[in-house]
């Protein structure tokens, strides 16, 4: 079920810029092929077990910020996946290829996943959003205008999981608020922080590759927890994690200030501490997921910040 495919160094791929000496070096981009079987409960999609061979095999000639794209090939025949279904499927899919990032030492191997039929494709032309006016179940899951915000520092597996769920969940629109770089300034390893327009950058870029084609999307700067969710009534629902659930009340409290409605509220899970659902129990914690995290990881390898593009 799954194939492995590299291309080579041209025109299309990005350059690598890990520091002075690295010059005129280009990164590579390999392609892994995956299908999945839904199965029936949320976490009964199936990977193949070749899957995680064929991630192996391909890593082993990776290092600093080259790139590995999983065509994600998901089943046309039963509709659309539940959105909690594709949420287990992508964790999986990321978590295999995180694993093998960590256990080599390269954390800033770019890893993308996109899903055949969806990404770059209208919406009108996807098999998953072709069905009929009254499929009730998929259009409870989907909002014209959707909200998130975040850092988006160092664009990392659980922030793309985050993104990639956005831009199936969001019909028209997709407001995704980035923190300003004066509220950052007292992060931990603050000299290795990308800058704002780095960050607006990389998140336009990913979803430009992983979203829907006829999507719009939107990166406001934040200057505090609300961003336009205070006054834009135009958004009608907010994506969150269980732990951002407080931020979401008090978006709620504020838009009640301001005479507007309450969002509804997608909370997605795979990015929260506790995977339990996942293959293994495996902990996306413990795979240290995180900017903080690369952060500090860059720190320990250079006296002074040369940071790399994650777009």
């Amino acid at each position: 079920m799954y194939q492995t495919s590299q291309q080579h160094t041209n025109n299309k791929l990005s350059t690598s810029s890990m520091g002075a000496d690295s010059g005129a070096s280009r990164s590579k981009t390999v392609v892994v092929k995956c299908s999945v079987e839904l199965v029936g409960r949320v976490d009964e999609a199936r990977l193949s077990a070749g899957f995680e061979a064929a991630v192996a095999g391909e890593m082993g000639g990776l290092r600093g910020t080259d790139k590995m794209v999983v065509e994600l090939e998901l089943p046309t025949g039963r509709g659309r996946p539940a959105s909690k279904q594709l949420e287990w499927i992508l964790s999986a899919v990321y978590v295999h290829v995180e694993r093998h990032k960590a256990a080599r030492d390269e954390l800033l191997i770019q890893v993308e996943v996109v899903i055949l039929g969806f990404s770059q494709h209208d919406r009108a032309q996807s098999p998953f959003f072709a069905g009929p006016d009254d499929d009730h179940d998929m259009h409870r899951e989907l909002f014209p205008t959707l909200a998130l915000g975040g850092t988006f520092d160092h664009l990392h597996s659980g922030h793309k999981i985050l993104l990639t769920m956005a831009s199936w969940l969001a019909t028209r629109r997709l407001v995704v608020g980035i923190t300003d770089d004066e509220l950052l300034k007292n992060k931990q390893h603050a000299d290795w922080l990308e800058p704002l327009s780095e960050r607006q950058k990389a998140v336009h870029m990913f979803l430009e590759r992983v979203g829907p084609r006829d999507l719009v999307v939107e990166t406001p700067v934040l200057q505090d927890v609300y961003g336009p969710t205070a006054w834009d009534p135009d958004i009608d629902a907010l994506l969150v994690s269980k732990e951002t659930l407080p931020g979401a009340q008090a978006i709620d409290a504020i838009r009640a200030q301001n005479s507007l409605t309450p969002l509804a509220r997608y909370v997605i899970d795979v990015i929260s501490h506790n995977l339990s659902s996942l293959p293994d129990d495996q902990d996306l914690k413990d795979l240290k997921i995180s900017s903080t995290h690369i952060r500090a990881w860059l720190n320990s390898r250079s006296p002074s910040p040369q940071v790399p593009p994650t777009t």
